[in-house]
Formats: C-alpha cells, sequence, structure tokens
C-alpha cells in the first residue's frame, strides 16, 4: 500500500484488504485478465474481478496497478453497449455466458410492470396450448404431457425475448458502477487517462441504463439494489454535472427514507444475505456521498438498519434469528458481510466474523466505508441481555408480482433465549424460495467442537420435486407463529407440480437423530410435533450433517393445506 493509505486504514481494515486480496490473488488468471469464479472454476467472474481492481489499486504494490489497469479494461469489454436492448449498459457475468437474443423487444414502448404481464401471459398461453397439444402428441410420444408442451413454448419464448436472470444480470450495473465510483473517486490520479475517459463513458452507459430500468419498473429493484441505484445516480451525476441526475437520485433517497420511515424497516428485511450488501453501499453514501443532505439520509437509513440487526441478534450463537426476507444460507458468516463489519466495531477477537467467505470479495469497499454501528448498540453485540420475544413489522417486495399487489405488509417474530432462537413469519405470499418463513437456531452444549460447541439451524423450505429450494414458485403461501418453545407453521398449497415442503436441519452428528412423525430428537434439541400432513420421508446426507424431514404434496389431490406445530423441550441452562 503507498504510505498515504497505510496512514488513513486502521489496523483492522488493513486485516480485511490483506485477506480478500490473498483470495483473490489465488483465483486471477493472467491470460484472461480476469478472475476465475470462485464458485465455477470454468467461468471467470466481471464483478469480482471489478472489486479485485479496487484491492490491487489500494495495495499497489509492485505491477498492482497495471493489473488493475487490465481488468478494468477487460471488464468494460464486457459491457453491453446496445441502447435498444433491456440490458443495455450491464455487463456479462462472464466471458463464458452465452448472448442474450436481441433484436426482439421494444421494451422502452411497454407500461411499467409489463414483465409481470408478459409472465402472466405466456404461463396462460402455455397452459392452453399445452393442454390442446399434449391430447394430440400423446397419441405418438406418450412421454409427451401438457407440462413438456409447456416447457418447450417457455423455452422458445426465452430465445426470442431475454429471460432476466438466466440470458442477463441487470444487478451487474448497480454492482460494479458502485465500484467503479470508488475507484474514480479515490484512484483516477494514478491511472491512466484514457482509462480513466472510458470507464466515464461505461458508467454514463450504465447509469443511464439504471435510470430507464427504475423508471420503467421492467426489472423491478429490490433493497439492495436500489440504494445501489441512488448512490451511483448521485455520484455520477455530481461526477457529470448532470442535474437531472442529482434530481432523480434525490428524489429516490427521500422516497427510500419515507417509505422506511412507516415502520422502521426495509423491504429486504433481517436478511443476513442483503444486509450485508445494503450496510456496504450505505456505508459509500457516508464517505462518497456528494451533499450533506444525501449523506445524513444514508446515515439514518444505516442507524436504523443496526438497531434492527441489534434488535434480532444473539452474541452467544454469534447469528441473526430468522424468520429471513430473503437469504441464501442460516449461518451469518456463510453468505453475508455482516461479520466483517462487526469485527471493523469490535475488533480484536471478532476476527473470525471476517473469515473469507463467498463475499469476501466485497471487503476492499468495506474496508473503505468503515462500520458505524451506533455506539449505544454495542454492548448488544457483545453480551447477551436477556431472553426476549421481538417482533417487526415491513412491506416486502414480491419482485414477480404484480405492481401495486407486491408490497404486502409482513411480521417478522422472533423469541431469543442465550442458546436458541425461533423465528416465524407471516404476512408474505414471497414467491422466491430464498423467503424462510420458520426457523429455529439452537447450540448444544454437550457437543465439543474445535471451538467448545456446535450450532445447528432448521429452516421451513420448499421445492419441486427433484430441483432447487432457490428458485420462484406459485401456488403456496406460508403463515407461521412463534412464541417461547413454541413454532406453528400453515402452508396452503395450490400447485400443478409435486412440492416437497420441507424441514431441513444442518449441523454436526446428526446420524444419531431419532425422528418419528409425533417426535424429533436431535443434538441439543428435541420437540414434540403435530403435523396435518402426509407421512414424512427422511433423507440424511453422507456426512451426517444435514438431515432433510419431507411432506410431499401431490397435485392430484386437490388444494391442500399441511399445519406444524414443534413444542420444543425447554431449553437447558
Amino acid at each position: 500500500m503507498t504510505q498515504a493509505m497505510i496512514n488513513r486504514l486502521t489496523e483492522k481494515q488493513r486485516h480485511l484488504v490483506d485477506q480478500a486480496m490473498a483470495l483473490m490473488d489465488s483465483f486471477y488468471d493472467a491470460e484472461m485478465e480476469l478472475l476465475i469464479d470462485e464458485e465455477q472454476s470454468d467461468r471467470h467472474n466481471t464483478r469480482s474481478s471489478a472489486h479485485y481492481a479496487l484491492g490491487l489499486l489500494i495495495r499497489s504494490g509492485e505491477g498492482d496497478q497495471e493489473r488493475a489497469a487490465g481488468l478494468l479494461n477487460k471488464v468494460m469489454d464486457l459491457q453491453f453497449n446496445v441502447p435498444d436492448e433491456i440490458y443495455h449498459g450491464t455487463f456479462r457475468v462472464s466471458p463464458q455466458a452465452a448472448l442474450p437474443p436481441a433484436g426482439n423487444y421494444n421494451w422502452k414502448e411497454f407500461a411499467p410492470g409489463f414483465a409481470y404481464f408478459l409472465s402472466e401471459t405466456t404461463d396462460k398461453i402455455g397452459k392452453r396450448l399445452g393442454a390442446a397439444l399434449s391430447r394430440e402428441i400423446s397419441q405418438v410420444l406418450p412421454d409427451c404431457d401438457e407440462l413438456t408442451v409447456r416447457g418447450y413454448l417457455q423455452s422458445a419464448v426465452d430465445e426470442v425475448l431475454p429471460p432476466v436472470w438466466k440470458s442477463y444480470d441487470p444487478n451487474w450495473r448497480e454492482f460494479i458502477a458502485s465500484t467503479f465510483a470508488v475507484i474514480l473517486e479515490e484512484f483516477a490520479d494514478v491511472l491512466p487517462a484514457e482509462l480513466v475517459s472510458r470507464m466515464d463513458e461505461s458508467m454514463k452507459r450504465a447509469v443511464s441504463a439504471s435510470i430507464d430500468r427504475r423508471l420503467s419498473d421492467a426489472v423491478p429493484m429490490n433493497s439492495n439494489i436500489e440504494l445501489m441505484h441512488i448512490f451511483i445516480v448521485h455520484y455520477y451525476g455530481h461526477r457529470f454535472a448532470r442535474e437531472d441526475w442529482i434530481r432523480h437520485a434525490g428524489q429516490e433517497a427521500a422516497a427510500f427514507l419515507a417509505a422506511y420511515a412507516e415502520f422502521g424497516s426495509i423491504a429486504e428485511f433481517n436478511t443476513t444475505t442483503y444486509y450485508g450488501v445494503d450496510l456496504t453501499v450505505l456505508g459509500l453514501w457516508r464517505t462518497y456521498g456528494c451533499s450533506a443532505a444525501f449523506r445524513e439520509i444514508g446515515k439514518t437509513l444505516e442507524r436504523g438498519m443496526w438497531s434492527n440487526i441489534a434488535l434480532f441478534y444473539n452474541p452467544v450463537l454469534e447469528n441473526l434469528s430468522g424468520p429471513f426476507s430473503r437469504a441464501y444460507e442460516m449461518e451469518m458468516t456463510g453468505h453475508s458481510s455482516i461479520g466483517v463489519f462487526l469485527y471493523l466495531a469490535l475488533g480484536a477477537g471478532y476476527e473470525h466474523l471476517a473469515a473469507p467467505n463467498c463475499e469476501t470479495t466485497h471487503d476492499p469497499l468495506i474496508a473503505l466505508a468503515g462500520a458505524a454501528i451506533p455506539a449505544e448498540l454495542l454492548p448488544q453485540f457483545v453480551s447477551f441481555g436477556g431472553s426476549r420475544r421481538v417482533e417487526k413489522q415491513f412491506r416486502e417486495l414480491c419482485e414477480r408480482d404484480k405492481p401495486g399487489e407486491n408490497r404486502n405488509l409482513c411480521t417478522a417474530a422472533a423469541w431469543i433465549e442465550e442458546r436458541r432462537m425461533i423465528g416465524a413469519m407471516s404476512g408474505s405470499r414471497n414467491t422466491n424460495g430464498q423467503m424462510h418463513p420458520a426457523t429455529i437456531h439452537w447450540m448444544d452444549t454437550n457437543w465439543k467442537d474445535a471451538a467448545g460447541s456446535s450450532r445447528y439451524y432448521l429452516r421451513l423450505i420448499r421445492r419441486e420435486q427433484g430441483k432447487s429450494w432457490n428458485s420462484h414458485l406459485r401456488g403456496m403461501i406460508f403463515e407461521a407463529e412463534v412464541e417461547k418453545d413454541l413454532l406453528t407453521a400453515t402452508v396452503r398449497l395450490d400447485t400443478e407440480v409435486p412440492i416437497e415442503v420441507l424441514f431441513e436441519i444442518t449441523g454436526p452428528g446428526l446420524a444419531a437423530a431419532r425422528i418419528t412423525p409425533e417426535r424429533w430428537t436431535l443434538p441439543g434439541l428435541g420437540c414434540s410435533v403435530s403435523a396435518a400432513a402426509p407421512s414424512p420421508s427422511i433423507q440424511l446426507d453422507e456426512q451426517g450433517e444435514k438431515l432433510e424431514i419431507i411432506y410431499l404434496h401431490r397435485p392430484e389431490d386437490g388444494v391442500q393445506e399441511m399445519a406444524f406445530t414443534l413444542r420444543l423441550d425447554p431449553a437447558s441452562e
């Protein structure tokens, strides 16, 4: 690092940068001038490559600036420059990714929310076409049923109209533009002038396209993307002296603050995964905001977010209690940067919370933005303050529902004890599998691992039979409630395909678990079960660390409702 940067960064910030750079150095592909994707070794990742470029510029060792310039140019080579397409200005997630279809979609001519209606219309056409054709085709091809025909139709549509998430990722605009903002603000004077000029032109495309996306509502923005959108429009509006952009960002920031003020919460509520991104971006608001008013809104949101985190946080389990409006994992350090912020705030002894994970490439951004946990909240992250029931309301965003009817009022509630937490969600109508409506975290003090104890997680999820839980599925509504030692959940199902409703339990030594329809005996946790549901099947992975209790819904049985009551044995002190 340069002496100026060394003087500026604290020891904790330097630790984060050094740790992240050690990881990213190992994934650098000199021939491609990009980072190899950590989870898919046959692909490269443009977003993490931008993060790596920032880290190189912070480190500023021999050859680092030249390597950063190569990365930045390669990332910009992969930006879409197609003004008439819905994916204009975003970046290919990888050079290995297939190109989306082009030339068939005058998306700017449609009204807000058209993507929802297009999806619904395609589905309705598919049902009618599938029903009609399957009767004829099945005489020749017995295995070709209605769902197969509908699948062919959807594949044909996807070959003509660019399917979001499948053929392009619109969020890469906001992610990469946020990283470029920090690079331009901090390091423009050490980069070649022609590279800075190219970055500016790239950002003009990205930001104008992000504004088009926001105004069209073609692909709705959930909280973390909305915060990034506001930041980049504000920052580049000032950089390029675009009064219209500055005005748009101000209006969007005020609207976000007003929505937050209703319940003191945001749409992506109590989410380990996305809170980490939110805190990173709000740190950018605080550090790189170009006006006092903008920075103050960011600080208000940041303080409120930390208040909500503290409300659901348990320093003994070192985790947020569920329920989660959106999450990949139950473990806070698994797919989240929250632990990185806690390490910055709490210091020595908390390095383990910032251990490398799939979000570590963001750490150079976090190091520069820093942590701003209100001082009065810090004790809640250090010592357990007593058992409690907590409850908070929020308005979710259902990204694939009808505009005007996609902001449902939800209640997240939890019972938090020193070594056990139970979470329950009511009111949600989200089709996203990342919504975890019923959860339990606990610790088994009798199991001694390297840390002296073991942690376990239970979550209620659903999946199409034989497929992943991380998908959008319609026809299911979850309602859950929580009290001390009690978790209840009702699942209403109206689907056309078999659905597995399951309790997934994760932790060591689960081979010793004893599961019957009426009683679950798990390491460190026992509970009586009352289930108005089909008889369950049990699956245990080879390592004995993931157990699934599966209740199968068959559509031929008609509309069904499953109900579960879990009465937990009192926690031992």
